[in-house]
């Protein structure tokens, strides 16, 4: 009896070492170049495309989870669908595929989401592989990371939420979930998950992908106004602003309510916060300030106010310069004014024909920016204060942008975005263009492409009017996908 119950357990070990080996192979993958730029800093981080040394990371299209499947979802099962790809930085700027190094579809239901790169890790968000009883994938994510070799991939957590907020640092996580802010520590060999944040009411993720403000009330039911604080990418919690920071009354607060204000955020953007300031007096004023954040205690005196209404949608030129509000289609810049100031310092107003969202300024002095998913310049401003009320929209590229997870981003003269004509694949721009010759930039899939085999009775070229592609199809696109390519992108010979 003994003898069997032996064979038994040596049987269950083996067993258990089998699964064991099972679990450590999970995410087996790469090498995938190496990791030989891990000491040097990245750029883009929270963007979908991050270029750290002679490398760039970025996620090869928007995937579509709707008919996902968990059979789909697993490791290395999806192909080059939503997968984060690599690629060499050649000197001249062009690009070498290096292929998939993370086999994983890239997913997150949030906008201004990205992947993020420190050392010899790429940090990300996927699908998890919890299903119902069923076994149809319930919403939840799971935050992982793999090196940038693709050889080691770590689970950090799973969150019962597709919309979750996320940023990444160096030492760990911060997300959102039921309006909470949680920090995972990734410094240790397990990952502990704290809550650093309970209920807040209003949450800004910063331009920079380093830093959570938040908006809560008070804990305090003789306070009329509310907090406003923020939680650094390392989980720091730091309260900037107070309930009581503008209380300049004795005893109840509730005696003097004109002294408390209702905070919200409205942007943030190199070392300043702005927001909206509504008072809790009889008549309720409005105001939109900025406040440059330092290791100071709140001092209200160094608010610095733009305008005597909220704006709910700005773009930031600085405390001295003021800001423009973009949130119609009329744009108009708001200059600083005092504290006590009755009428705007308003410039001219610039109507466009629909609302834009702007990127960047050039050194030219040309505003970059989107309307209607293309790319425009246009000399908006004169002096950076004054709006030009006679500049005009000037549509430098045709390509078709898409926003699904945020604003395209800037690296290295190129502009990353989603390309909402082929598929939403990553893709880019040289920003470079040629005013005499007036000819509109063209956006290439940043994953490359290869020669495309024609069938023997084709009567199409693909590509004809760009000789950098001709004949060419993307490398890493699923097969649906070619389909359309190759529809969208041939042109019948002539007879």
């Amino acid at each position: 009896m003994k003898k069997v119950l032996r064979g038994v357990v040596i049987v269950a070990l083996i067993v258990v070492m089998l699964l064991a080996l099972t679990a450590c192979n999970k995410y087996k993958w790469g090498p995938v170049g190496s990791t030989e730029y891990s000491q040097e800093e990245a750029v883009g981080n929270g963007t979908l495309a991050v270029k750290q040394g002679k490398y760039l990371y970025f996620v090869n299209n928007v995937a579509d989870d709707a008919s996902l499947t968990k059979d789909q979802n697993e490791w290395g099962a999806n192909g080059t669908n939503g997968a984060i790809m690599k690629s060499k930085i050649n000197d001249d700027g062009t690009l070498e595929c290096l292929g998939i190094v993370v086999p994983k579809m890239y997913y997150t239901d949030t906008t201004n989401a990205g992947i993020y790169v420190y050392g010899e890790w790429i940090y990300y968000v996927a699908r998890s592989q919890q299903t119902d009883n069923k076994g149809n994938l319930i919403n939840s994510l799971e935050f992982l990371r793999t090196t940038t070799d693709g050889t080691k991939t770590q689970s950090i957590a799973i969150v019962a939420d597709l919309t979750t907020n996320y940023i990444f640092s160096k030492t760990g996580l911060l997300y959102t979930i039921d309006s909470n802010i949680h920090y995972v520590d990734l410094t240790g060999k397990k990952f502990k998950d704290t809550v650093v944040v309970e209920k807040y009411t209003d949450l800004f993720v910063s331009e920079d992908a380093l830093s959570m403000f938040y908006t809560k009330a008070s804990d305090n039911e003789y306070v009329l106004g509310n907090n406003l604080g923020v939680v650094e990418a390392n989980g720091a919690n730091k309260i900037i602003i107070a309930e009581s920071a503008y209380y300049k009354g004795e005893g109840d607060y509730k005696t003097n309510p004109s002294t408390l204000f209702t905070l919200d955020i409205i942007n943030y953007k190199d070392g300043v916060i702005y927001y909206t300031k509504t008072c809790k007096d009889a008549d309720a004023k409005v105001s939109t300030v900025g406040y440059a954040l330092t290791e100071e205690a709140f001092n209200d005196e160094k608010e610095v106010k733009f305008a005597n209404k909220a704006l709910s949608t700005i773009y930031p030129l600085g405390l001295e310069k003021g800001v423009v509000d973009v949130s119609s289609t009329t744009v108009v810049a708001y200059k600083p004014i005092a504290k006590d100031a009755i009428e705007e310092a308003k410039s001219d107003e610039l109507t466009m024909t629909a609302n834009i969202t702007i990127l960047f300024n050039d050194e030219a002095g040309h505003t970059y920016y989107l309307m209607n998913s293309n790319l425009y310049r246009a000399n908006i401003f004169v002096d950076t204060l004054i709006i030009n009320k006679n500049a005009y929209e000037e549509k430098v590229s045709k390509v078709s942008i898409g926003t699904k997870y945020g604003a395209p981003s800037v690296l290295d003269g190129y502009l990353y975005y989603e390309s909402s004509d082929d598929a939403t694949y990553l893709s880019r721009i040289k920003l470079a263009y040629d005013e005499a010759a007036q000819e509109y930039l063209k956006g290439y899939i940043v994953s490359g492409y290869t020669a495309y085999t024609y069938p023997e009775d084709a009567d199409y070229v693909i590509n004809e009017d760009d000789d950098l592609i001709k004949d060419k199809v993307p490398a890493y696109m699923t097969e649906a996908d070619m389909t359309k390519y190759v529809s969208n992108h041939k042109t019948t010979k002539e007879a």
